[in-house]
């Protein structure tokens, strides 16, 4: 199943936030990453699902990146961060997962995250990889 939600932008600071689409399938790890996101004065959530959506339900949220798990039940990240570098290669993407981190960050790298965390980092350093990716934009290097 593939749930989507929409979070309303802040009423007159829209413009001031940067807008984060949250891709997990956990409910309860998605429930912490958002609120983490939230708590920062310059981010916010823009939409959310459990699944992998199709790159036109994200685009349609108008992020300015992409969180998502590598993992996800019924579809994998690395698939979707592949076809969100294909049909919007200017987006940035942090990826994350708990399982195998080295090897992981590797293969979502190579498929064109521009950035990884491992969930095992907590808030702290998710939120630094979020605003890294953001300063740098949608570049990634297969090599870092």
């Amino acid at each position: 199943m593939n749930q989507t939600q929409h979070a309303p932008a802040p009423a007159g600071r829209r413009g001031l936030k940067r807008r984060v689409f949250v891709v997990e399938d956990h409910a309860l790890m998605r429930r912490s990453i958002v609120e983490a996101i939230e708590r920062e004065p310059d981010l916010m959530v823009c939409g959310q699902a459990e699944a992998a959506p199709e790159v036109p339900a994200i685009a349609s949220h108008q992020p300015d990146v992409v969180l998502t798990d590598i993992q996800l039940k019924g579809s994998s990240g690395l698939d979707l961060i592949k076809a969100l570098r294909t049909r919007l290669p200017a987006l940035p993407i942090v990826a994350t997962t708990m399982f195998d981190v080295r090897r992981t960050g590797c293969l979502a790298r190579a498929a064109g995250a521009s950035g990884f965390v491992s969930k095992l980092d907590g808030p702290d350093e998710l939120i630094a990889a979020i605003r890294e990716v953001l300063e740098k934009g949608g570049k990634h290097d297969e090599k870092s």
